[in-house]
């Protein structure tokens, strides 16, 4: 017999990177009548908040209809805009009372290839980042964004017994997508394993890609740190690609040799090593707002479910390869303002051997007449 749905959400989401920075408290004036109050601040009843400094803004962006293989589906879309430059947009789809765990599954594969997400989700971004504008600094499109799919499960049959819930069904088609092929036990059963609970009638599985949340209650809590996380992940990934853009120009700076007598007087590896010195202070303050997100989490199980995404989303290896990009940095920098000083020292001596000719020549002319 195929589990029935009775009550249930998707949430999909895209984040993208449009600036530097998002004056919070200038965008909220231009939006002051589509803002959806209050700034996120994980509220639960029984539990202690995430208290995160500078809350997203939540702003409403209308309606559609999205069209897939499984049906239409109304959606209704909103942001939230992030003060480090970050819009994430999402789509959130009311699971039709009655549908089948198979059906889902179909839904879950139409929603992984279809291009009306990106359009819409990138059609809002452009409409909002216009209306925003005047509290956009630096702004700077990058092309890369991160997208994800939450489906939360409020009611289905046998849901009030999480744990026994997600062995009936084929857990790992939903988060994978896959609706064609039965995917073997290990993948089934890693997931299963790595499921994570607060009570005994609710229960997360976060996957690299997608995460089930099982929420009776309808909470939307590890939700909200599933995507205060892959703001994150975009960050991190932004900073990866910036550093690594900077080891470039210093390696072409190397090899094309600028350095000349015409410019002795100026370190062309400076601009690069100061620009490059900003990055690096930019990221540390990301890097501790990171860390500072975690120790800010008062409940123990967003806590976990935070951890958990940044397990899936592999922060340590991001901060690792940026580490690595920094001190690579730092390094051939230094080398290269040594070189540039020894050459601006090189220079400097042959002038004053230079000066002290030209002031030579006078007491060698009067010698030579002395003489002759």
């Amino acid at each position: 017999m195929s589990t029935i749905i009775e009550k249930g959400n998707i949430l999909v989401h895209r984040v993208l990177d449009i600036a530097g920075e998002i004056s919070l408290v200038r965008a909220e004036q231009l939006l002051s009548a589509d803002a959806k109050g209050p700034r996120l601040n994980f509220p639960t009843d029984t539990r202690k908040a995430i208290i995160i400094k500078d809350s997203p803004l939540k702003v409403d962006l209308g309606e559609e209809i999205l069209d897939l293989p499984s049906g239409k589906f109304p959606v209704r879309i909103f942001a939230r805009i992030w003060n480090y430059g970050v819009i994430s947009v999402t789509l959130e789809l009311a699971i039709p009372p009655g549908t089948e765990w198979g059906l889902l599954v179909k839904t879950a594969a139409g929603l992984e290839v279809s291009n009306e997400i990106e359009l819409l989700a990138i059609s809002r971004k452009d409409v909002l980042k216009k209306r925003i504008m005047p509290a956009v600094i630096n702004p700077a499109e990058w092309e890369i964004h991160e997208d994800y799919i939450t489906y939360i499960i409020e009611k289905a049959d046998g849901s009030e017994n999480p744990r026994e819930f997600i062995k009936k069904v084929d857990v790992a088609a939903l988060i994978l997508a896959e609706d064609r092929e039965r995917l073997a036990d290990d993948h089934r059963n890693f997931l299963v394993e790595s499921a994570i609970q607060y009570s005994s009638s609710d229960l997360a599985i976060i996957d690299w890609n997608s995460a089930l949340l099982i929420e009776p209650d309808g909470q939307r809590d590890v939700a909200d740190v599933i995507e205060f996380s892959l703001t994150h992940l975009l960050e991190f990934r932004y900073y990866d690609e910036m550093l690594g853009r900077k080891l470039e120009e210093l390696y072409d700076a190397m090899d094309q040799k600028r350095e000349s007598v015409a410019n002795i007087f100026r370190n062309l590896y400076a601009d690069i090593a100061e620009d490059s010195s900003r990055k690096y202070m930019e990221f540390s303050e990301f890097l501790g707002r990171v860390e500072n997100s975690l120790k800010t989490v008062g409940d123990p199980y967003l806590a976990v479910a935070f951890k958990a995404s940044a397990l899936e989303f592999h922060f340590d290896d991001w901060r690792k390869s940026i580490s690595r990009k920094m001190e690579t940095l730092a390094q051939i920098s230094q080398i290269l303002h040594g070189e540039v000083n020894a050459r601006r020292s090189h220079w400097l001596e042959i002038i004053i051997i230079a000066l002290i000719a030209v002031e030579m020549i006078p007491m060698a002319a009067e010698l030579w007449r002395f003489l002759h």
